[in-house]
């Protein structure tokens, strides 16, 4: 049986959700703890709340949350009372008070609550405890599906109590999500080794709208994992974390190529990745009889055709990015490449430093970047040699792959 205490509202003197004032100012109580005493004070009575509620209304962790219910247990305001079934101990209930029940906690509560425990002009309200025992105990991750009075179910499949319309809503919707769970499954690459009925739990944890984007988006969360050749998680560990949402993170590895501006950090990043590999020699057109003159005489002549044919033809993708920015049209580059570009330093078109860099691209036969107004160029930190070949050393798997278009 579960250890998770199931929470249930004691009586109160009104159905409506009037809480007294000390409830805000017994100092004794930390802030939190008051914000879950009145929390659960507006509701109706017999309300069940699992513990996973209160972590997600509350947005805290379990040890807050059970923390929380510790104070208001110690000072009066919560019970816990043992229920039996069949001459047997069952689950553990919290039964919530709006006055301590300690005298002695009541006193020190009136004495700097002005007129909280005055008596009422009216009796009090008659109302007896409801003789429908309590829910059953339900773990976090169940979020008591199978409970018509409580607020996951009704934010997560909008059930309304006491209704027989919404009695077979809530069938339908819990086998439309087995349905969804089962699909998808089937298309996690882990899933046979994987505890199947933990995934489920952690399904059943997500909200619908976080369960369509699972759906929608884990295909190209696959693919981003497959590209880098990275490792796949168990499933559960999957949809706990939410890992799709880390497709839209620029720091990620799996996050999806996204268009930078020209002469940007990212923009130079793949820019440099490109350059770095082989030239494409194969598909250059062949040399005039005036090239192959000069090549036939060797030196410095030979060098400056040899350079001009690399810097035309060698690399056409660096040449057409150099098209695009004169037009300011931006490229994709992958998110490894843009993390790798945050290190980049800022150097002037004028600057000694560019002029350095000018000439490591020569030397090399790579086009240097065409003059379009832009002043500014970023550059990896250091000397050009040296700065090219930690680059080279950080990118040597992306140069693998399809980084810029």
């Amino acid at each position: 049986m579960s250890s998770e205490a199931t929470i249930r509202r004691g009586v109160r003197n009104s159905r409506y959700a009037a809480i007294p004032n000390h409830v805000f100012e017994d100092s004794r109580l930390s802030m939190e703890a008051r914000w879950l005493l009145s929390y659960l004070l507006s509701k109706p009575d017999n309300w069940t709340v699992v513990i996973g509620d209160i972590i997600k209304k509350g947005n805290c962790g379990r040890d807050k949350a059970r923390g929380m219910i510790a104070e208001l247990v110690k000072f009066g305001y919560a019970e816990r009372e043992q229920q039996r079934a069949d001459g047997k101990f069952g689950s553990s209930v919290l039964v919530i008070f709006d006055e301590p029940r300690d005298s002695h906690a009541a006193e020190i509560v009136g004495e700097t609550s002005g007129v909280a425990f005055l008596p009422q002009t009216d009796l009090p309200a008659t109302v007896s405890p409801s003789p429908v025992p309590p829910s059953p105990v339900k773990s976090a991750h169940s979020n008591n599906l199978d409970s018509a009075n409580t607020d996951c179910q009704k934010e997560r499949e909008g059930a309304r109590a006491g209704s027989e319309e919404s009695d077979t809503s809530v069938v339908e919707d819990r086998k439309r999500i087995e349905r969804d769970f089962k699909a998808w499954y089937r298309t996690w690459p882990t899933s046979l080794n994987d505890s199947e009925q933990a995934a489920r739990d952690a399904w059943a944890a997500l909200t619908p709208e976080e369960r369509a984007a699972c759906i929608e988006r884990t295909p190209t969360f696959i693919s981003a994992v497959k590209a880098i050749k990275g490792k796949f998680t168990f499933s559960s560990v999957y949809l706990k974390g939410k890992a799709w949402e880390k497709l839209d993170d620029p720091k990620s590895e799996v996050a999806l190529p996204t268009v930078h501006n020209p002469f940007s950090r990212a923009w130079m990043a793949g820019m440099l990745a490109i350059l770095l590999r082989p030239p494409l020699t194969a598909n250059m057109p062949a040399p005039t009889k005036f090239q192959l003159g000069q090549i036939a005489q060797g030196g410095d002549e030979a060098d400056a055709v040899r350079i001009d044919r690399l810097q035309k033809y060698g690399w056409p993708r660096v040449n057409t990015m150099h098209q695009r920015a004169f037009d300011r049209q931006g490229v994709t580059v992958p998110p490894p490449l843009v993390a790798i570009s945050e290190g980049f330093e800022q150097v002037h078109r004028d600057a000694d430093l560019a002029k350095r860099w000018k000439r490591a691209f020569e030397r090399r036969g790579w086009p240097w970047l065409p003059n379009t107004g832009h002043e500014w160029f970023f550059f990896p930190a250091g000397e050009p040699d040296e700065a090219l070949a930690k680059f080279s050393e950080a990118t040597a798997r992306e140069r693998g792959d399809d980084d810029a278009a």
